[in-house]
C-alpha cells in the first residue's frame, strides 16, 4: 500500500505536466487497449448463426418460432421475419427435428391435405381441396428449378356442362419469382407450361399464362401458330449451321494469316421440306414365271356295229396356262430436314504491309496486294473447310483489299497509354502506402519510447535498506583512522536544470516551447 500511494501521486503530477498532444496520445492508447480487449472477449464469446429456412410466410414462420421457443433454441430473424437463423452447429439437427413435426410446409398445400379424414365433407369442398392439392404439388415441382425462387399456380376448372357448346376450357396462370436478375429461356417457359398442361385434365399449353413478379408476360395464353413456330426453329438451325461453318473457316484463316487479317461471312440455304417418296420400278426384259397350270385330255373315236364296238383312233390334247411376273423394285425415301441446298461464302483478305522510309525519314507502312496464286490457295482452303460442292451451285468470292486500321491503331494506342498510366499509378500507390506505413511505425516508435520513459520515471525508486555490519574491535578501530563522513552531493533536480538552461540558452528553450505547442 505504501508503494501504491507514491505511484498514483507521481502519476497525477505527471498528468498535470503533460501537454495536450501527450494527453490525447495517452488517452488514445488506453481507449484502443480497452476496445481491443472488448473485441477479443466478444469474439471469443460470439455465436455464428446460419440460415435455417428462408422465404417463409407468416403462419409457417410463427409455427417454426414456437417450436424453437419450446426447445429453447436461440434464433434470429431477418428479411421481415421470413428468414430464420440458428447457431451453425445446430442447423441440421434442428431441421431434422422440424421435419419430424411436419414443419415447414413451404407455404403450399399438397396431396397431404387428404390425410385428414373430415367426415361430412361436401362434394364442393372435396373438389376444392383437390384443386388446392394439385396447385400445391405443381408449385413445389416448379420451385425445384434453380432459377425459380418462388411460384404460385392458379387453375380455373369450369363446371361440367351437358351440352358441348356450353362447355368452357380449363385455364391456368403461373406467377414466378426469379432469383436475382436471372431469366428463363423460351425452352424453360415452354417446359413449365407443358408440365402444368400434362398434369391437369383438359388443359392445353395454349391456355396457360406465365408472368413474373414484375408483371412481365413470359408466355401468353393465345394460341400459337405452328407455322410460325416452325419458322423460328428453322431460323435457329440456319444460324447454328452458318456459325459452325463460319467459325471453322475463320479459325483456319487466323492460323494461316494471323488474327484480324481476314473476314469470312457465310450464308447457308437449307431445305426444310420433308418429302416421303415411294418408287416402284418394273423391268419388262427379264420376266419371271409366277405360276403355271397344265390341263391334259384324252378323247377316243369308236366305230359302232350291231353287235360289237371297237376303238379305232385316240385324240389327246394339253392346255398350259402360264402367269408371268415382271421384276419390280420398291423404294421408300424420306428426305432429311435441314439439308444444305446452297452455300455462299464471302472472304476478305488483307494485303501485305512493308516498312518504307519516306523523304522526311519517317517510316511508313506501304500496302502491297497479295499474289493471285496465294489467293487461290486460300480459296481452296476455305472450300475444303466449309464443304464446297459445285453441283449444288455453291459460290465463293475472295477479295484482297486493304483494311482500314486507323481507328484500330488509335484505340490500341489509347489502350496502351491507359494501361501504362494505370501501371505507374499502381506502383506509385504501393510506394506511397509503404512510406505511409513506415512513417506511422516511426512515429509510433518515437511516441512509445517517450511514453515508456515517462512511465519508468513514475515508478518510485526502491527504498534503500540499512545493513548493520558488525562493529570492528577496539584494536582495529585504533589502527585504522576514521575518515569524517562527507555529506552526499545532492543531484540537481529537473527544475534546476531547466532554470540553468533557460539562463544560458533562452533561444533554445523558446524553440522547445514552440515545438511542444505545435504538437
Amino acid at each position: 500500500m505504501e508503494r501504491i500511494k507514491p505511484f498514483f501521486k507521481n502519476l497525477m503530477d505527471y498528468l498535470g505536466q503533460m501537454t495536450a498532444s501527450q494527453a490525447m496520445l495517452l488517452l488514445g492508447v488506453v481507449a484502443g487497449s480497452v476496445v481491443g480487449l472488448i473485441f477479443v472477449v466478444g469474439w471469443l464469446n460470439s455465436v455464428t448463426y446460419s440460415r435455417l429456412y428462408s422465404d417463409l410466410n407468416e403462419s409457417e414462420a410463427g409455427e417454426v418460432i414456437a417450436y424453437l421457443n419450446e426447445q429453447k433454441v436461440p434464433y434470429q430473424l431477418s428479411q421481415g421475419g421470413r428468414t430464420i437463423e440458428v447457431p451453425s452447429e445446430s442447423v441440421y439437427k434442428t431441421r431434422i427435428s422440424l421435419a419430424t413435426e411436419g414443419l415447414p410446409q413451404s407455404g403450399t398445400v399438397g396431396y397431404s391435405i387428404f390425410d385428414q379424414n373430415n367426415l361430412g365433407m361436401t362434394d364442393f369442398l372435396q373438389k376444392l381441396n383437390f384443386r388446392r392439392a394439385l396447385e400445391g404439388e405443381l408449385t413445389r415441382t416448379i420451385m425445384q428449378l434453380d432459377e425459380v425462387q418462388a411460384a404460385r399456380v392458379h387453375i380455373a376448372m369450369p363446371k361440367e356442362r351437358l351440352f358441348r357448346e356450353d362447355r368452357k376450357k380449363t385455364t391456368a396462370s403461373i406467377v414466378l419469382k426469379l432469383k436475382g436478375s436471372g431469366s428463363l429461356s423460351r425452352r424453360q417457359v415452354n417446359g413449365i407450361t407443358h408440365l402444368v398442361a400434362s398434369s391437369v385434365e383438359g388443359l392445353t399449353p395454349d391456355h396457360i399464362a406465365v408472368i413474373d413478379y414484375n408483371g412481365n408476360l413470359l408466355s401468353s395464353g393465345q394460341e400459337r401458330d405452328p407455322v410460325a413456330g416452325l419458322s423460328a426453329s428453322q431460323l435457329d438451325v440456319r444460324k447454328q449451321v452458318e456459325t459452325y461453318l463460319q467459325d471453322k473457316a475463320q479459325s483456319m484463316m487466323d492460323d494461316v494469316l494471323g488474327v484480324g487479317k481476314s473476314v469470312i461471312r457465310l450464308t447457308a440455304d437449307l431445305n426444310f421440306q420433308q418429302i416421303e417418296r415411294t418408287t416402284e420400278n418394273f423391268d419388262p426384259n427379264t420376266p419371271s414365271i409366277r405360276s403355271e397350270e397344265r390341263i391334259s385330255s384324252n378323247n377316243a373315236i369308236m366305230d359302232r356295229s350291231d353287235e360289237t364296238a371297237e376303238s379305232n383312233e385316240e385324240n389327246k390334247s394339253e392346255t398350259v396356262i402360264t402367269n408371268y411376273e415382271l421384276n419390280k423394285s420398291v423404294e421408300h425415301i424420306v428426305n432429311a430436314l435441314g439439308t444444305i441446298d446452297r452455300l455462299s461464302v464471302a472472304v476478305m483478305v488483307d494485303g501485305i504491309y512493308s516498312a518504307v522510309e519516306n523523304e522526311n525519314g519517317v517510316i511508313e507502312m506501304i500496302y502491297q496486294p497479295r499474289p493471285q496464286e496465294e489467293l487461290d490457295r486460300l480459296a481452296a482452303i476455305v472450300r475444303n473447310t466449309v464443304g464446297f460442292d459445285a453441283q449444288r451451285n455453291d459460290q465463293i468470292e475472295m477479295v484482297n483489299i486493304a483494311f482500314d486500321r486507323q481507328s484500330l491503331d488509335g484505340d490500341q494506342q489509347l489502350l496502351d497509354s491507359m494501361y501504362t498510366r494505370e501501371f505507374y499509378m499502381d506502383i506509385a500507390k504501393k510506394i506511397l502506402y509503404v512510406l505511409l506505413i513506415l512513417g506511422l511505425l516511426l512515429y509510433a516508435k518515437k511516441k512509445s519510447s517517450k511514453l515508456f520513459a515517462v512511465l519508468g520515471k513514475l515508478v518510485p525508486p526502491p527504498v534503500a535498506r540499512t545493513v548493520v555490519v558488525n562493529a570492528p574491535s577496539d584494536q582495529e578501530a585504533q589502527q585504522e583512522p576514521v575518515e569524517p563522513a562527507m555529506p552526499e552531493k545532492r543531484q540537481p533536480k529537473l527544475v534546476d536544470k531547466m532554470q540553468e538552461t533557460a539562463r544560458k540558452e533562452p533561444e533554445e528553450i523558446a524553440k522547445v516551447i514552440k515545438t511542444m505547442m505545435i504538437e
